[in-house]
């Protein structure tokens, strides 16, 4: 008996693409880093970036896979207003432990940070209410 190979759809090799190049990216981020150079926001950067190629390309896929997803039909629309309001909260409660761990570890403030929080505060009603003004 013959075992049947499962192809590997157009969603898996760019998947895998994006999941190979990620590990490079981070890989070299830790050698320089181990190897006493310097990592700043071009690598952290890179590293965000190519997460987030893989990730897309995890969720979304490509068109003619039985597994595809698009953000344009009902399902996408769901998956990314439920996605957006989730990373906003999210993105706020990352924000003010950034903030309690500098306060606590440096005895500060960091207004940037302390901007970011307040704002995003923010955005989440104006944002509600400018939209709605839409549909008066």
């Amino acid at each position: 008996m013959g075992k049947s190979k499962k192809k590997v759809s157009t969603k898996g090799w760019i998947a895998i693409s994006f999941g190979v190049t990620s590990l490079i990216v981070i890989g070299f981020t830790l050698w320089k880093w181990l190897s006493g150079q310097e990592v700043g926001f071009n690598e952290w950067s890179s590293i965000a970036i190519v997460l987030s190629a893989f990730l897309g390309a995890m969720t979304w896929g490509s068109k003619g896979d039985p597994e595809h997803i698009s953000p344009e039909e009902e399902l996408g629309r769901h998956i990314s207003s439920q996605s957006f309001k989730a990373s906003y909260f999210i993105l706020l409660a990352l924000a003010l432990i950034v903030l309690v761990i500098e306060k606590i570890a440096y005895a500060r403030d960091n207004i940037g940070v302390i901007a970011v929080l307040l704002l995003g505060i923010i955005v989440l009603p104006a944002t509600e209410y400018v939209v709605s003004r839409k549909f008066r």
